[in-house]
């Protein structure tokens, strides 16, 4: 096998944006439920690049940009509560989340995890607020009423796919149940991942690794490599956990999203920036997760450097 997996869980130590491409003249930045990979890739990347070079340029980040998109593959991560990994589903009354065992509506969710907070720009001379500055900020709370009424901390689950024999500068990777490691610095440790980090969002630090297995009664469950690129099996009825490149020739029942971003610059995207945040991914169609395919057998993906999925 050409890739290990890696089952990590992640505590919030703050609450996490994960945003969209900004709604034009929208004064609310809505959250998604889930980490994208890209925004795992972004984390990772900028980490190593920082613990590498002590002053890194552009240039550096996206050469270890590179290498971290060759030796890593990124599920997406969903919330977790200790219990129960609150997976997307579209079931026959709408979108809910949650296992076998537990599945709960998205209003649920929301009120169980999700919050907002308003802020505005001061003007500097009459310390009242600017003009169309007033901005809601929605996030994933760190942490949640029990059924107790017992406040509790908010986790992350997911998994991450190593590459054996995989380099960066020259150095190998090494991953155990301790974490993912170059030399003796673990990679994964704590993260800023997200958006809105001026707010103090997104800081996540590494809470087990190969405890919680997100994927194994799910779906994606099969993994192939021959070709040096990770496939995995979306097994019949079952739901997507990633995005999911669209097809015309796929029955689904789900949604369909345009799905962009924003940063430095993306692995395979030409257009490059040393400004954050200047180059924008070329929009596509996918099918967005929860999404389940029917009337369809098991259906090959490959999972991409941002783990999304495209049919092989």
């Amino acid at each position: 096998v050409m890739w290990e997996r890696v089952s990590v869980t992640f505590k919030l130590k703050s609450p996490l944006h994960i945003g969209y491409i900004p709604f034009k003249g929208s004064v609310v930045s809505p959250t998604r439920y889930y980490v994208l990979g890209r925004n795992l890739w972004g984390a990772i990347t900028k980490k190593i690049t920082e613990e590498l070079y002590q002053e890194p340029i552009g240039d550096n980040y996206r050469l270890i940009g590179t290498h971290v998109a060759e030796a890593f593959r990124f599920s997406y991560f969903y919330v977790y509560d200790g219990e129960t990994v609150y997976l997307p589903e579209f079931t026959e009354e709408g979108l809910k989340y949650g296992d076998d065992k537990k599945k709960i509506t998205v209003s649920a969710f929301e009120k169980k995890f999700v919050g907002s907070r308003i802020s505005t720009a001061i003007d500097e001379i009459s310390y009242t607020a600017k003009q169309e500055s007033l901005h809601e900020i929605e996030f994933i709370n760190d942490s949640f009423k029990d059924e107790s009424g017992c406040l509790r901390g908010v986790k992350i689950a997911g998994c991450i796919w190593c590459k054996k024999g995989a380099v960066i500068d020259g150095k190998e990777i090494v991953y155990s149940n301790e974490g993912i490691f170059i030399d003796d610095f673990n990679i994964i440790e704590e993260l800023i991942l997200g958006g809105e980090s001026k707010y103090g969002f997104g800081h996540v630090m590494m809470d087990t690794v190969n405890k919680v297995k997100v994927f194994e009664k799910v779906n994606q469950i099969h993994e192939d490599s021959n070709d040096g690129k990770l496939k995995v099996t979306i097994k019949e009825g079952s739901s997507l956990l990633a995005h999911f490149e669209y097809s015309k020739n796929l029955n689904f029942r789900g949604d369909i999203e345009l799905l962009s971003g924003r940063g430095y610059f993306y692995p395979d995207a030409k257009e490059r920036s040393d400004r954050p945040g200047k180059v924008i991914s070329k929009p596509e169609y996918y099918f967005s997760p929860g999404t389940v395919f029917v009337d369809r057998c098991n259906v090959t993906a490959e999972v991409c450097w941002d783990g999304t999925m495209r049919a092989v």
